[in-house]
């Protein structure tokens, strides 16, 4: 199932990941296990879930160099390829910057931001390129009432109820923030750009 959301300007891709088995309680493990660790990103915001930030710069950490996720990049770098074509970019020009793990806690959400240069100058982790062009999240569980995302757009504010297992690609420009995990359990989502 793929499915594309146009308002025109924007793009907003809708995947679901057929995860094989025992992968979401690995993948959850290994983010649980990389949030805990000290890593660049040390601003202690309120209600801010722990999110693991290691990038290309941070050699033996990279969270895309662990094995469990390994079939994950082969089938979602297929589906990058198509939606940057969609989206008339180069294909060469694509390349990952970044790869992520959020761990929200009841209560946690995250603030409204974008993945440009500009919103994240202050964040030494940030390993900026002009190829940071698309935003993409894997969901790997989702309790419900656990929040969900919301994306500004031209057109304006657009929420989405992901489900585990879904992947949501949008161009990183745009700004976003998650409602409030609600629930009584830990949502986790894996991030790249």
């Amino acid at each position: 199932m793929a499915r594309s959301i146009s308002d025109g300007l924007v793009m907003i891709k809708l995947i679901r990941y057929d995860m094989p088995d025992g992968f979401a309680a690995k993948a959850i493990a290994r983010v649980e296990d990389i949030c805990s660790q000290t890593n660049f990103f040390n601003t202690k915001i309120p209600n801010s879930p722990i999110v693991s930030f290691w990038n290309v710069r941070d050699n033996g950490r990279r969270l895309y160099d662990c094995p469990e996720f390994k079939d994950y990049l082969s089938f979602i770098k297929l589906h990058i390829r198509e939606y940057m074509d969609e989206l008339n970019l180069p294909e060469q020009e694509a390349i990952v910057t970044a790869m992520w793990g959020v761990h929200y806690k009841p209560g946690q959400f995250v603030r409204n931001h974008n993945h440009t240069y500009n919103d994240y100058k202050k964040s030494p982790h940030k390993f900026t390129t002009p190829n940071d062009v698309l935003a993409v999240l894997l969901y790997l569980n989702k309790p419900e009432n656990s929040g969900n995302l919301i994306i500004e757009t031209p057109d304006g504010e657009k929420e989405f109820d992901i489900k585990a297992g879904h992947v949501i690609m949008f161009p990183s420009m745009l700004n976003h923030r998650t409602t409030p995990n609600n629930s009584n359990e830990s949502k986790f989502v894996v991030g790249m750009e």
